[in-house]
């Protein structure tokens, strides 16, 4: 019985310490899993396991944490492995939100270089897909209008989008 004790152990500690340390989320994490549990499963066996993670819905580390956990021990490997891959960034959402409500004041800067990097990123997307575009002049007529309206009549965007949707339609099957 505690060779099983210890085995639970295992399964929590190789999911806590790879949610921990592996930056760039579940999929940054499959090649720490396949190799950290190689000796309880197989390549093949592993490939199947990876395939019916990504298929199912939810995040691909929680997905590969039932699997892998209830491939290795049954129901308590779910529940050990589930547990072990969810702490780390818990605590991280948890120690961020209270460091960013105590010290809101000097993070200021630090997310204000966040925002001006993301409205950057964010630009430099829709100026490439504004440089694909082929435009006419229905083209830039709905844009000047779509942009009249987010700007002077904020309350109006949504039932605008579905009228001119509704007559871009219109137009398209008569």
């Amino acid at each position: 019985m505690k060779k099983d004790y210890s085995k639970l152990w295992e399964i929590f500690t190789k999911f806590f310490v790879t949610s921990a340390l592996t930056l760039g989320g579940g999929y940054a994490m499959v090649p720490i899993f396949k190799r950290k549990f190689s000796n309880y499963m197989d390549d093949e066996k592993f490939g199947k396991i990876l395939s019916l993670a990504q298929s199912m819905p939810g995040p691909i580390a929680i997905n590969m944490a039932i699997l892998i956990g209830e491939e290795v021990f049954g129901i308590w490997g779910i529940v050990f492995a589930v547990f072990g891959v969810l702490i780390p960034p818990v605590l991280v959402i948890v120690l961020a939100g209270t460091l960013v409500g105590k010290y809101s004041n000097e993070l200021s800067p630090l997310f204000n270089g966040i925002y001006a990097s993301i409205l950057g990123l964010v630009l430099g997307v829709l100026y490439s897909i504004v440089r694909l575009q082929k435009w006419d002049k229905q083209k830039i007529i709905v844009l000047g209008l779509a942009l009249l309206v987010v700007f002077f009549f904020k309350s109006m965007v949504i039932p605008v989008f579905i009228l001119i949707v509704w007559w871009e339609y219109a137009r398209r099957i008569s």
